[in-house]
């Protein structure tokens, strides 16, 4: 018996900005009803899909739950949909609606419904370098967090992200989503489809050997089977029972992985990995979804896992990469960066932000500078200089500017999550006020600079 072991890389993140708050004003409308809090039932089972209590959050404000109008009470049809494991459908063109299977003249792709994300900030900051298991996720589910017998099924069977699953085939993708806007390489030997057009549907699908095999949405739509982003971090453990160890085979070895329940929970699902993202900063709820192949899985280093095998040893290393392929990597690297942050600025109604090629040259030359001196900060150990004094040093004048630094990260979904979970970090990129984003990657040396331009 033999045993080898694989530890997650070291990774760390850090943060500085300079913010200005600019005044909001807003303005409302008086309607005819009631909005009053109302604590809602569904089946004997009290709703709690907001932080404040009898809302419901419907991805722009928190509204009540029910709605007394002219003697009628009206629920939102998405809260219901939700709580009943069934799909919601809208289609605008007609003025149809429904609840579970669509009509016969809507396309199947339509039973995806909307759910939009649940917005809230917190005061905890994290980084990956302190990643744990939070033991109260793997305590017993209390009998009312119990599966229900269609989310035990739904265990069993491999779910899809925007109508696409693992192992389907390229010709499947361009079917059902059409030509990408980009394809660029990724660190682990495949290649990633870029679909950015529509921000509401943002999806990067990995191709190998013209099978899908890596799949990820942080968009305000994507769902994975019953679990949707803003899904609450109880109803998620109803639906998948999230173990603190998770084990399965793979090529010949018996896999043990410790997962990471508090913060980015693994399970596997026909020795496939689905990843939810959570937001540690809104109650842990699912803020983005992941769908991996096992070997993607291991070679990508996301958790730490060790496996045991007999006879020959099996090669979960990712592929070698030339100075030429890093190079292309790095950069495909530096554009995912300036989409998803798009993506999650959509979510939260902020405007996008624009390619800055002089603060990305700039960012590219921290990223490297810390890589070759094996120093992570962002004061310099080479010049000396803090960011806003390389922004300066570039001719580069400004009205705002930030930096987010990250190190250790093998692509830049995992960078931009753990971004998203450390407040400093988080508060820079859902700043309004920036308006232009540069970013440099060298190899695991993730540099973000924003900036508004004077």
């Amino acid at each position: 018996m033999v045993m080898r072991k694989l530890v997650m890389t070291l990774a760390a993140l850090f943060a500085i900005g300079l913010i200005a708050q600019p005044f909001v004003s807003r303005f409302f409308a008086l309607l005819p009803v009631k909005p009053q809090p109302t604590t809602l039932y569904i089946d004997g089972k009290k709703v709690t899909e907001s932080e404040q209590q009898g809302y419901f959050f419907n991805g722009d404000e928190h509204l009540p739950a029910a709605i007394e109008y002219q003697g009628t009470l009206y629920v939102p049809l998405q809260l219901v949909g939700k709580h009943t494991q069934q799909a919601v459908g809208w289609d605008t063109a007609s003025r149809t609606a429904w609840l579970g299977k669509p009509p016969l003249s809507q396309p199947a792709a339509a039973e995806t419904p909307p759910s939009p994300e649940q917005a809230g900030t917190g005061n905890r900051s994290q980084t990956a370098a302190n990643r744990d298991s939070t033991a109260a996720a793997n305590t017993p589910l209390t009998a009312s967090e119990q599966r229900e017998p269609a989310a035990q099924a739904a265990e069993q069977a491999l779910p899809a992200l925007f109508g696409i699953k693992l192992g389907d085939r390229a010709e499947q993708v361009t079917a059902l989503l059409g030509a990408p806007a980009r394809r660029e390489p990724s660190a682990l030997g495949y290649e990633w489809w870029i679909y950015n057009q529509d921000p509401n549907q943002y999806i990067q699908v990995g191709i190998a050997a013209g099978k899908v095999v890596d799949l990820y949405s942080n968009s305000p739509h994507a769902r994975i089977g019953p679990v949707t982003l803003g899904t609450s971090y109880e109803t998620l453990r109803r639906h998948y029972p999230l173990k603190g160890i998770v084990t399965f085979s793979y090529s010949g070895a018996q896999v043990e992985i410790t997962n990471l329940t508090g913060e980015r929970p693994l399970v596997m699902v026909q020795n496939s990995g689905l990843i939810f993202y959570l937001d540690k900063h809104n109650g842990k709820r699912v803020t983005a979804l992941r769908m991996i192949g096992p070997l993607q899985l291991l070679q990508g280093g996301f958790y730490e896992t060790k496996w045991t095998f007999r006879g020959q040893s099996p090669n979960f290393d990712p592929p070698p990469l030339s100075s030429q392929a890093r190079a292309a990597v790095n950069a495909a690297h530096e554009r995912q960066i300036l989409d998803l942050v798009n993506a999650i600025r959509h979510r939260y109604k902020l405007p996008r932000l624009h390619w800055s090629e002089k603060a990305a040259q700039v960012a590219r030359q921290h990223s490297r500078d810390m890589k070759e001196k094996q120093f992570f900060d962002h004061v310099s150990a080479t010049t000396g200089l803090d960011p806003f004094e390389r922004l300066k040093q570039a001719g580069i004048s400004y009205q705002l500017a930030g930096e987010n630094i990250a190190a250790g990260f093998v692509d830049a979904i995992e960078a931009h999550e753990s971004w998203m979970n450390s407040l400093g970090h988080r508060k820079n990129v859902l700043e309004k006020g920036f308006t232009h984003l540069g970013v440099g990657v060298n190899t695991d040396y993730y540099t973000q600079n924003f900036l508004t331009p004077q």
